[in-house]
């Protein structure tokens, strides 16, 4: 019950009427926690077999706890016990969480509507909404400990959902080579950590954070945070640690790699926005951004080198690939190497902030933009048996709705205008280039005009591709997959053209954290 780890802290401690408010700070995560149970009772009750009720009593929950996070009271400083802070549910990990959230009720959503036998039904709940709570903890995580356990909590539960069809050979390779990565980045990770800990004597990041800032460069500390990204980048499918992620997306159900796509990289991308500014946004602390040298050159160079690498790569691998849940696998792997790229400009000045931001704001439109894609790939398996691109011939003149709703998730994905992918790469971008970081800047457009490539095979396919004579798609969707494709590409319209301005707004009040 990963929120509840802060009253486990110190056994001498007392529960007192005065902890009561902060516990009602950990109340999303607390139901999360307590629907693990809920579906193992059901499930326990009722006996095995598939069952309508899961789907609905796991979205019902999940929107309540999306409610809770959106509607609570937003209180700085941290949550703890017994004089040990534990996790801060802070306006930064608040919308992370809203991120998460919903991405575990559309994935919900997704397997219902690719009306596939997962069997077990209850057990796949189950091991979401243990993903989610995980995630939840991590995004506000305060020290070590609680970080790596809710870190590793993600992972396993990672495993198990891209290998959950035993039966089926690519998800049990997929679950597999998964395991392999995740063993040897969490092991790698962990070195890294006691590492950091034996240096400063401390799990707490405010503590961590003004001692390694006085420290300098230290031999120890600088394979520490090597050691330390090498867990980050396996999670966020960033170079050197990204073999993984397209063998796990392509054998993974469809609905499973649009989660980990989105919500396992957000939660990565949320524990290291914290790592990166623990303390320096609001001046309380150094930032741990200056980890091992007071310039954060060291940082600052693994960020920039892997950004550049992780973006290259999934870009010009994305080439040659003719399945689109492939394809959309080296696409978040160059995404995580645009974001990344920005993340190395993060600091304690206004420009820092703007690039915290702009990461903020991007997830918010890759929540959409990469969703509806993964969609499109679920109808393709469910209804042509694979998600090869070459299924999608014809369907701009069959299915006009469903084709033009994935052109305008291609052409955010791309960032072209007038989409909010567009103003989205804007936001990722302009603090780069602001820095006076032109090559990295130059490296990332090269990149971007690579994708168009890739990202025009799908449209050629829909729009422009002769149909050979008695072939016919075979994709078949109904009133209900249209409508939420369209709930899909929408926003990416709106948000392009009108109202980016008030979701850029958000982002900004989230990173702009008070003591």
């Amino acid at each position: 019950m990963t929120p509840f780890l802060p009253l486990l802290a110190q056994e001498t401690a007392k529960l007192e009427m005065s902890s009561m408010p902060d516990l009602s700070r950990m109340l999303p995560g607390g139901l999360l926690c307590l629907m693990v149970i809920v579906i193992l009772v059901v499930d326990l009750v009722r006996g095995k077999g598939p069952s309508a009720l899961y789907p609905k009593l796991s979205m019902g929950a999940i929107a309540v706890a999306f409610l809770m996070v959106l509607f609570g009271t937003v209180k700085a400083g941290a949550v703890g016990y017994g004089g040990f802070p534990s996790l801060d549910p802070d306006a930064l990990s608040r919308i992370f969480k809203l991120v998460f959230l919903a991405t575990g009720f559309v994935t919900v959503l997704f397997v219902e509507r690719s009306r596939q036998a997962f069997g077990r039904e209850a057990e796949f709940h189950v091991i979401l909404f243990g993903a989610l709570a995980g995630m939840c903890y991590l995004a506000s995580a305060t020290e070590m400990i609680g970080f790596y356990l809710a870190f590793e909590t993600v992972s396993y539960t990672g495993f198990l959902l891209a290998g959950y069809k035993a039966d089926d050979r690519r998800g049990a390779e997929a679950g597999t080579k998964f395991v392999m990565f995740g063993a040897v980045s969490s092991a790698v990770m962990l070195f890294g950590l006691s590492l950091v800990y034996g240096f400063t004597g401390s799990m707490q990041f405010a503590v961590i954070a003004e001692k390694l800032a006085a420290a300098g460069s230290q031999p120890a500390l600088v394979l520490a945070a090597i050691f330390v990204f090498g867990g980050f980048a396996f999670k966020a499918a960033a170079f050197p640690m990204q073999w993984w992620c397209p063998d796990v997306y392509e054998g993974s159900p469809a609905p499973v790699a649009a989660f980990l796509a989105v919500a396992s990289k957000a939660a990565v991308f949320a524990a290291g926005l914290r790592v990166l500014t623990y303390g320096g946004v609001s001046g309380s602390a150094p930032a741990l951004s200056h980890l091992m040298g007071h310039d954060s050159s060291i940082v600052q160079t693994i960020l920039i080198c892997s950004a550049v690498a992780t973006m290259t790569w999934g870009n010009f691998a994305a080439l040659r690939q003719s399945s689109l849940q492939r394809m959309l696998a080296y696409s978040s792997i160059a995404h995580a190497g645009y974001l990344l790229m920005t993340a190395s400009v993060i600091g304690t000045d206004k420009l820092g902030q703007e690039a915290m931001a702009g990461i903020v704001f991007y997830f918010l439109i890759y929540l959409v933009m990469n969703l509806g894609a993964f969609y499109v790939v679920t109808l393709m398996r469910r209804d042509a048996g694979t998600a090869d691109i070459s299924a999608l011939r014809g369907m701009g003149r069959r299915h006009p709705v469903l084709a033009v709703s994935f052109a305008i998730m291609l052409f955010s994905l791309t960032g072209l205008p007038p989409t909010a992918g567009f103003v989205g790469k804007l936001q990722l971008f302009w603090p780069v280039v602001a820095k006076g970081y032109y090559l990295l800047a130059a490296v990332g457009l090269v990149n971007g005009a690579v994708s168009l490539y890739f990202y025009a095979k799908p449209l050629r396919e829909m729009f422009l591709a002769a149909e050979v004579e008695g072939e016919e798609t075979r994709l078949a969707p109904d009133g209900v997959d249209l409508a939420i494709v369209t709930a899909f590409a929408v926003p990416l319209v709106i948000l392009g053209l009108f109202g980016w301005g008030n979701v850029t707004q958000m982002a900004m009040d989230a990173v702009a954290r008070v003591p």
